[in-house]
């Protein structure tokens, strides 16, 4: 996994995957190969049980549900997409005191203007603060 092969390629494998194979069978081989090293599982009961198990051993869980980068973004979709969270905070907290749910707002955002955000961001950057952008650098602002 911590390969630069894996890391730079995945993505576009994954992409490749999904036109070449289909969703479900691209999300069955992540689920059942290397996807439980990043999640609990897909689906709310899978996020419950690993949270019942992890309890057990005095681990704490969070709970999130990443919805962005959607072309369109109806009505429909956006009121599923509150439907589910509303139903996963309610599942985490039943009969506890507390939950952590990680809700990300940008799921209300379609991907159009998120990237009219990141276009604006990186021209006040590079044209209001006249600094370049280096993607090889952790450094956006130097010290003068």
């Amino acid at each position: 996994m911590a390969s630069d092969i894996f890391i730079n390629y995945s993505l576009l494998g994954m992409r490749l995957s999904y036109k070449l194979l289909g969703t479900s069978l691209t999300n069955l081989a992540i689920e059942s190969t290397c996807g439980s090293i990043f999640t609990g599982g897909v689906t709310l009961d899978d996020l419950l049980r690993e949270q019942a198990k992890l309890e057990t051993q005095n681990i704490g869980t969070i709970g999130m549900s990443v919805v962005e980068g959607l072309r369109e973004v109806s009505e429909e979709k956006l009121d599923h997409f509150l439907d589910f969270t509303m139903e996963a905070i309610n599942k985490i907290t039943k009969g506890r005191d507390e939950g952590h749910m990680a809700v990300k707002l940008t799921a209300f955002v379609s991907m159009e203007v998120m990237e009219k955000v990141s276009k604006a961001q990186r021209t006040f950057i590079e044209q209001i603060l006249c600094t370049p952008i280096n993607a090889s650098s952790n450094n956006v602002l130097s010290q003068e």
